[in-house]
């Protein structure tokens, strides 16, 4: 679902950067208020995993592959203005370095996968809690927040691809909902077995409707939740799909494929490396670098936010 350059027209890239723009800010804002703070290792560990677990495309259906976005699956662990920081520095991080999504499209993303993503699938979340205060109760918001996310994140792609006149703005809404259909359900299959492995056994961690909770032996943590995504960027992302994904397959079918091109000279543009052996060894260490880049960024902005929070409390 990741828009590319050359997609967007300028009105709506500058309305798209704009709405992406205050959704971030508020989120730092709201993270800079918040007495109870995410130890920053964790919100680094945690969109590193969210940046690798994206590499792993998997054929979802005929022609069609798909992947694990996680905003419900962030929201869920660390609240919703910390899954919206995460998302941001995520998709910043492709954008840039690997050319997935485009910088021009960055807004749009950021508000497709970040900002609606986020919201859709924390208020679904919040409201099966009301229902059933129990962990199964919030596992079953979260999977069916995990789908909502997903439609909603089409729908919005879809409307800012009708809007920059690729196609009719009712027809190509139509089309990537349907096709995100399977891709939802994977989303929320791949996001429920997550939550339920995380609850079972590190329970502290899910801190999405009880921010109050405190997280134990946080190094700990940090070091295997980086680990898993280390190991998976290396040793999965290399053997993942390369079926197109929705947005991809939608483009192809309706003929505006084409009108995708890069915007800037990103240094491991499509995950390779000049010098690799092979694609999948470019892919691995590509990957690797990604994901450690994505754990910096995210803690320098939470330690930030935290150094922040302490100056004022003094």
């Amino acid at each position: 679902m990741h828009i590319p350059d050359g997609f967007l027209s300028a009105g709506v890239t500058t309305a798209t950067w704009a709405a992406a723009a205050v959704g971030v800010a508020s989120a730092l804002r709201a993270e800079k208020a918040d007495p109870n703070p995410m130890p920053a290792g964790i919100l680094g560990a945690t969109a590193a995993f969210l940046f690798a677990a994206q590499m792993i495309n998997v054929p979802v259906a005929p022609g069609v592959s798909g992947h694990l976005v996680g905003s419900a699956l962030a929201a869920a662990l660390v609240g919703p203005w910390r899954a919206l920081v995460a998302m941001a520095v995520v998709l910043a991080i492709q954008a840039v370095l690997f050319q997935d999504g485009g910088i021009s499209a960055l807004g749009a993303n950021i508000v497709d996968m970040g900002v609606a993503g986020v919201a859709v699938a924390y208020a679904v979340a919040a409201l099966a809690t009301r229902w059933s205060r129990s962990p199964r109760g919030f596992a079953i918001g979260v999977v069916v927040g995990a789908f909502a996310a997903t439609a909603a994140a089409s729908v919005l792609t879809g409307i800012w691809l009708g809007l920059s006149g690729l196609y009719p703005l009712g027809a190509i809404v139509q089309i990537m909902l349907v096709t995100h259909v399977a891709i939802g359900v994977l989303e929320a299959a791949l996001t429920g077995a997550i939550l339920v492995t995380v609850l079972r056994w590190r329970p502290d961690l899910v801190r999405g409707l009880n921010a109050s909770r405190t997280v134990s032996h946080p190094a700990a943590a940090l070091i295997g939740i980086l680990g898993v995504a280390i190991v998976i960027a290396a040793f999965v992302s290399p053997f993942a799909s390369a079926l197109p994904d929705g947005l991809e397959h939608a483009a192809e079918r309706l003929g505006f494929s084409g009108r995708a091109h890069a915007a800037w000279p990103a240094p491991f543009a499509e995950y390779s490396l000049p010098l690799a052996a092979s694609g999948r060894v470019a892919t691995a260490i590509a990957g690797t670098l990604g994901t450690i880049a994505v754990a910096i960024l995210a803690w320098l902005i939470s330690r930030g936010l935290r150094a922040h929070t302490d100056a004022v409390h003094r």
